[in-house]
């Protein structure tokens, strides 16, 4: 773990998390014409985290997510709506954006980099994901990471920093989660959140 890496993520989260990120905007993800939505939950894509000793997941398709600590779902007028964590929330998604009560976060992409920041009910959230690297701030900097690719396809293994304590995390991703370069927005996002401390 590479503690003074997590350590300047940690000091340098409120700036960026304020600041607009430049890059294009991820497009949405948005279902095919006609596609309709299945009566049967099958996911696309899964993020698990073990990242605070014990694991958590969320997994996703195009008009849910769902997981321990998330249960959104996508209406028909394309808002996303449902909770997280102990927040219900509806959130509105354009691409590059999601905004709702407490919530405005910018979603873009500069070269082979995808930036997720803003805030997330008076929290500053950043996070970076590009080949080989998942890195990020939560809880307006309280916690910070530092994951790297691991020899297992999908995998990212090293520092999770929250209050002071360092721990070994570790981010599996699986399915269309797995492509970070595109990622499904804000299935993406909102998974993340819902799995980071």
């Amino acid at each position: 773990m590479n503690f003074a890496r997590l350590a300047v993520l940690a000091a340098s989260s409120a700036a960026l998390a304020c600041a607009t990120p430049s890059g294009a905007p991820i497009p949405v993800t948005t279902p095919a014409p006609g596609e309709v939505k299945a009566r049967d939950f099958l996911a696309t894509g899964e993020i698990f985290s073990n990242v605070q000793g014990s694991g958590t997941s969320a997994a996703f398709n195009d008009f849910r997510i769902a997981g321990p600590r998330v249960n959104m779902t996508r209406n028909p007028n394309g808002q996303w709506a449902g909770n997280i964590g102990e927040r219900n929330m509806i959130l509105t998604v354009a691409p590059g954006r999601i905004t709702g009560d407490g919530v405005d976060l910018y979603v873009v992409r500069k070269n082979m980099t995808v930036s997720i920041q803003g805030m997330y009910f008076q929290r500053q959230v950043w996070f970076t994901m590009k080949p080989g690297e998942i890195q990020g701030t939560t809880d307006g900097g309280n916690c910070s990471f530092d994951l790297t690719q691991t020899a297992t396809p999908g995998t990212f293994g090293g520092g999770v920093g929250c209050g002071g304590n360092i721990r070994q995390g570790i981010l599996q991703l699986t399915g269309t989660a797995a492509n970070i370069e595109s990622p499904p927005m804000p299935q993406m996002v909102l998974a993340l959140i819902a799995v980071m401390p």
